[in-house]
């Protein structure tokens, strides 16, 4: 009995020293000025999507519809961000259907502009086949503009 109580209390001491991560910085759409210009950010569309899912287990994760070459493309937030380990590299948006036996994926957008009712982005786009594996000779960065109105925030790699 005494082995028990001493394992349960070492679990909770662990934990109280446990750290949690991030390099992530959450930013209002209202508060983007042009010193965040040339920063590398991922856009939170529509809901505020952290972590994807709520405590009834939904999908909470929004999609967004991009035009790429002539073709509009329906994508969908993949989001890791969960109040404990926030890494920007884990956060993307990934297209819903695969194109050419291809999924794409906006790894991570650069802010090149901001008006006062949209903001201009570098799209850093990357194209993976089935089993996820990038193909960095078709990658691509395209220039695309986002209405404000459909953000809800702004996440910037710190």
């Amino acid at each position: 009995m005494k082995r028990i109580t001493l394992v349960i209390i070492l679990i909770f001491v662990i934990n109280l020293y446990s750290q949690d991560g991030s390099d992530i910085k959450y930013v209002r759409v209202s508060e983007l000025d042009n010193s965040y210009i040339g920063k590398f950010v991922h856009l939170d569309f529509y809901r505020y999507s952290f972590g994807g899912t709520n405590f009834y287990n939904k999908d909470l994760s929004d999609t967004v519809k991009i035009k790429l070459n002539e073709k509009i493309i329906e994508f969908k937030e993949h989001r890791v961000d969960n109040g404990f380990n926030n890494w920007f590299s884990e956060q993307y948006l990934e297209s819903i259907e695969t194109l050419n036996n291809f999924k794409i994926r906006v790894s991570k957008m650069e802010i090149k502009e901001i008006k006062p009712k949209s903001i201009i982005v570098n799209l850093h786009v990357e194209y993976r086949n089935g089993n996820g594996v990038l193909y960095p000779e078709k990658s691509e960065k395209i220039e695309y503009e986002f209405p404000k109105s459909i953000l809800t925030e702004i996440l910037i790699k710190t």
